[in-house]
């Protein structure tokens, strides 16, 4: 990872949308070309060959405010959502009469408050041991973050109707922002495999042809320390009786 002058020679700026160059519509991340472009050896941030690890360094950090934006966004869909059935009557009643109305709130409440306190014990968890402690708890509300984006956001949309996925109300784009938040920063895929990696440090193979919980086995585990147990307690009987 290193610094470059935007003027060094072979630096190309094919858009950037915060100064203006090339067509915003095009995106919302700069399009740059280099070509033969000679960076000096003391523009290096950290050693050579170490860019993969300061990089992963920062998204820790940014998965998580990901996050964070998502509960954000999700909580504003909620809100609307509950306005929404208190508002709008249908077939005689209100929406928060509807049971299938009731269900697609109670879903998100739930959901996004689960969501809420797994991602604060994650920044708390960050706060106490470091971002390599918590590297699967980060993966973990990274993958969370897209599901529940697109879980809330498409409720709130169902209940309200065409005007929900209309250009009147923001939910139509707050709901493109799921499959953007499940491959930014790495894809969804890859941030389960890092939970499951993780996970899986802290067990072993259980050795035998039965697994640890198989039943049989455990209640035959079980009469041998029973029996054992009668056994050792009657040679102590015996021999204080003796």
């Amino acid at each position: 990872m290193f610094l470059a002058p935007a003027d060094t020679p072979g630096i190309e700026i094919l858009r950037n949308v915060n100064t203006g160059v090339g067509d915003p519509a095009d995106g919302t991340h700069a399009y740059m070309r280099f070509t033969d472009v000679r960076v000096p050896a003391d523009h290096l941030l950290g050693p050579e060959g170490s860019g993969f690890e300061i990089a992963q360094t920062r998204l820790s950090g940014g998965r998580l405010h990901h996050a964070m934006r998502t509960i954000a966004q999700a909580r504003q869909a909620l809100d609307m959502m509950c306005e929404r059935v208190l508002s709008r009557t249908t077939k005689g009643s209100l929406l928060s009469e509807k049971q299938f109305a009731q269900a697609a709130i109670s879903d998100s409440y739930i959901e996004l408050e689960q969501f809420r306190l797994f991602v604060l014990r994650t920044a708390w968890l960050i706060d106490q041991q470091g971002y390599l402690a918590a590297r699967k708890d980060v993966a973990a509300c990274k993958v969370q973050a897209a599901k529940v984006l697109q879980d809330v956001v498409g409720r709130s949309m169902h209940l309200h109707g065409a005007l929900g996925v209309s250009a009147d109300l923001p939910l139509h784009r707050m709901w493109r922002q799921a499959p953007w938040m499940g491959v930014h920063d790495g894809p969804t895929e890859v941030h389960q495999t890092t939970v499951v990696r993780q996970l899986l440090r802290g067990y072993e193979p259980h050795p035998g042809l039965w697994p640890r919980m198989h039943l049989p086995q455990r209640l035959a585990d079980a009469q041998v320390t029973v029996a054992a147990a009668i056994e050792r307690a009657e040679r102590e009987a015996a021999a204080v009786t003796g």
